[in-house]
This record gives structure tokens, sequence and C-alpha cells, in this order.
């Protein structure tokens, strides 16, 4: 019989900590019991209706733990090890929403074949924009989770799974949830309208959505002539929506995507630190992949935001310059800070802006894309932009090449489904004036674990920052 490599040491102290909180950006509701009747809505359906064969990427998973020494006690435990007190026992009928291994598998390819909703439950607080992510809310933050979703061997099959259902939300089934009266183009569009006419710190503005993106059709209110929801997703502006401050000034640094800075910039940042742990200081070598240009970051800064699930999620140059390396990194996809999970230390009541606080972590270990690029202004220097895939996320696509010169504002990638931080790193000897976000001692700055999170989104190709030469 297999044991689990968990220790009993390790295992008591799961109901010594009552507080968890990991749900990251805003992309799952705050609220906890939204997402339980939602996986109850899934797994009843799993449950009752006619058996499906597996996915061929999930038969891959399922025959690895099978066979793996290690990660079947695993796969088993993570669904075990969810503590039978309260939060996290809220539902009524004292069962949890997933029992097993075996129901994740199926609760998955359930969700292969349907895209994002805004529907039904969901739609009473947002939405269920990682659907994938929300069937293994407590799952992942359990110790025999945590280690699970680690092993690159299960990532590789994760990334196959997500790269399959990125095959179904490119085609034109996957139109169904934005439509009316329940869909994002529905109950969905005043939010998305909200976000799209957010302008950070400056009175909103209040165009329509055909106003604000390109549409193939903006006279089609129930797909806006959106043939997949890929398309949808990864949406453009439309010309002059989003303008360049100064665009012939060099010395002016605009933001790389639409989005809410998480944190002040930290400087000082090391080559290699405790990326783990309640802190989550950044570690260059592990946010760039070992790469040998990290040392060249070393005592500089980490500007780091997150976009909403509303978010426009393409990525645009923050500066003139010339791309000099670029590439995808293999890395995690549901894996959290251990602070964060069932055995971590939060306080006395959960955090509802916590989900921020896991992105520190991530920019070291999730699946990630990396530009490097030597700005043409040499106060500047060399930049790194680094594009952050968390959770249900089907990839970072990368459209730019190493020696291809670029324009301050020019597109540089997306995110395929999925992907909602990124970080802009900068040298030491770099004098940044962060005049495009509020000042350090704002109130929109969170203080404390327990505070609200009033952060607004800025627009891409904003005014982030000016160097002084």
């Amino acid at each position: 019989m297999r044991s689990s490599p968990i220790t009993p040491v390790l295992r008591a102290r799961l109901d010594q900590d009552r507080y968890h909180n990991h749900r990251l950006g805003h992309w799952l509701p705050r609220d906890r019991t939204i997402i339980v009747a939602w996986v109850k809505q899934l797994m009843e359906r799993v449950r009752t209706g006619e058996p499906q064969p597996l996915d061929p990427t999930l038969k891959a998973l399922k025959n690895l733990v099978d066979h793996h020494p290690v990660l079947k006690p695993l796969s088993e435990d993570m669904f075990t090890e969810v503590p039978d007190i309260d939060p996290y026992n809220k539902d009524p009928e004292k069962n949890r929403e997933l029992r097993s291994f075996k129901e994740m598998l199926h609760a998955f390819n359930a969700l292969l074949t349907q895209g994002p909703q805004w529907n039904d439950v969901a739609n009473k607080i947002g939405l269920i924009g990682c659907p994938f992510n929300a069937v293994l809310d407590w799952p992942m933050a359990t110790a025999s989770g945590y280690m699970f979703f680690l092993y690159p061997e299960v990532n590789a099959c994760l990334k196959n799974m997500l790269d399959k259902w990125e095959d179904f939300l490119e085609s034109p089934d996957s139109v169904e949830v934005l439509l009316p009266p329940d869909g994002w183009l529905g109950k969905g569009l005043l939010p998305m309208l909200t976000m799209g006419n957010m302008d950070g710190l400056k009175p909103a503005t209040t165009y329509t959505f055909p106003q604000i993106y390109k549409c193939p059709n903006p006279n089609d209110p129930s797909t806006y002539g959106f043939k997949s929801w890929d398309l949808f997703f990864t949406r453009d502006f439309n010309d002059g929506m989003r303008r360049l401050p100064s665009p012939d000034s060099d010395s002016v640094i605009v933001h790389a995507c639409e989005s809410a800075p998480l944190q002040y910039p930290v400087s000082k940042v090391q080559l290699s630190d405790n990326f783990q742990g309640k802190n989550q200081c950044y570690s260059l070598t592990d946010m760039m992949d070992q790469n040998p240009l990290a040392q060249h970051f070393v005592g500089g800064t980490v500007y780091q935001a997150f976009l909403s699930c509303l978010s426009y999620h393409q990525w645009h140059a923050p500066v003139s310059g010339t791309i000099r390396e670029c590439h995808v990194v293999a890395g995690t996809y549901y894996s959290q800070n251990l602070y964060q999970t069932f055995f971590g230390h939060w306080p006395d009541e959960p955090d509802p802006a916590a989900p921020t606080w896991s992105q520190p972590y991530i920019a070291s270990v999730a699946a990630r894309g990396l530009i490097f690029i030597e700005a043409d202004n040499a106060a500047i220097g060399l930049v790194c932009f680094i594009a952050i895939g968390m959770t249900d996320t089907s990839g970072c696509e990368i459209s730019v090449k190493p020696g291809q010169k670029v324009k301050k504002g020019d597109r540089m990638g997306t995110f395929r489904f999925g992907g909602s931080t990124h970080c802009l790193v900068f040298g030491p000897k770099v004098k940044l004036d962060w005049k495009g976000i509020p000042q350090k001692d704002s109130k929109y700055w969170p203080t404390s674990f327990s505070s609200p999170d009033q952060m607004p989104s800025f627009p891409v190709k904003s005014l982030l920052a000016t160097v002084e030469s």
C-alpha cells in the first residue's frame, strides 16, 4: 500500500489554522458560497448525466498519477485533508463539493467543452472566470495539493489539457457564453463597461462597448460579431482609445498592460530571495528562469500589476528599444504561496483582497513569458517585462522576436485565456519617478491583509513613470 509523503506532524497542522484565502486577482467571486453553489451544480450535472469518456489529455494525467508512487497518494489526500471546520464546511449537506481525484477528472472533462460562464448563480456577484481553479479551490490549498501541483509532470499534463480547452474557446461553440441576457454581453456588459471606461485616478469616461473596442459587427449586440470566446477575449481597442503620453519622449515609461498596481514598486531586489512566506520577496533568478541577464537587475526595482477578468489582455512595449531576448517559461498552473494554504498563518479574518498577495510568489513559479528590451534611452537601459499566467491560462503568446525594434506602445503579445498579472523590472541605476500611480502614502494602497482593495485600473499605454537622465 502506498503511503502519503505528508508526515503526521504536517497533517496535524491542517486543523490549527482555520483561515484561508487564495483566490487570485478577482477572477473568482470573493464570496465562497457562490463558488460552492457553482461547483455543486457542476458536480450534480457530472454525477447524474451520461458518463462521458475522458479526453485524451485527462487520460494521460490519470495514467501518470496511477503509476506514480508519490502522486497517487497525494491525489487522494488533497481531497480528504480539507478541514471539517468553519469556514470550509459551509455546505449545508456537510458534503464536499468534490470528493475525489476521479471526480476532479470528470469535472475537468465537462469543463473542456464550455466557456467561462457569466450566468446562473455566478452572476449574483460576478462570474466564475476560472472554472478549473474553482473546482480546485480547496484541494489546492491542502498540504498534499500544494505538493501535487508543483510536480513538473503534472503541470505538463495540465498544459496539454488547457491547450485542448483553448481549442474549444477558439471554436464557434464557445460564443454561447457571450449571449444575452445572462452572458458576458448581457448581465456582464455593464461591469465590462465600467472597467473599460476606468482611467486610473482620473474621472471615468462614458463610452459604449463598440466605441471602446473593435467589434466585427457593432450593430449586433448579442455577439458584436465575435465568432468565438477567444476572439472576444483578445479584442483590440479602437484606434485612438488608448493614446500615448509624450510619444516622442524616451524619458516617459508607459503601462504595459491595462491593470491595477499590486503594491508600490519594490526596490533593492535580490538575485535570489525567499519568494515563499508572508513577505513573498522577489527572486530575480527564479523570475527570469535562471537567465544570466538577471544579474543586471540586482538592486533594481520591480513594478507588478494585475489584470481584471474584464480587462483588455494584450501587452504593449513600455519603452522604445530593441528586443534582446524573449521566450516562454513552462511553469505551474495551480500552485500558490505556502503561506496562503491551510497551514499558513492568516490574520483573524480572511482577507477580501488577499488574492493579490500571492502574485509575487507566482512571478517565480507560474507559466510566464519573458521579454528583455534594451531601451533607446541609456538612462533606462535593459528592461524585463514578465507576463505571468495564473490558474486557467492557456498560454502567454509572444509576438515579438529578438533583434526587433519596437516603439513605445507597440503590441508585444497577449494572454490566451487567463493570465492576470505582470511585472516590469528595472536596473539599479535607473532613477524612476512613479508619476502614473498613486503616491506611496496614498489611501489606495492596502495597509494590511484585512484592508479593502481600492486600487483602480490604469489604462494601457498611459503614463507609468518618468526617468531622470
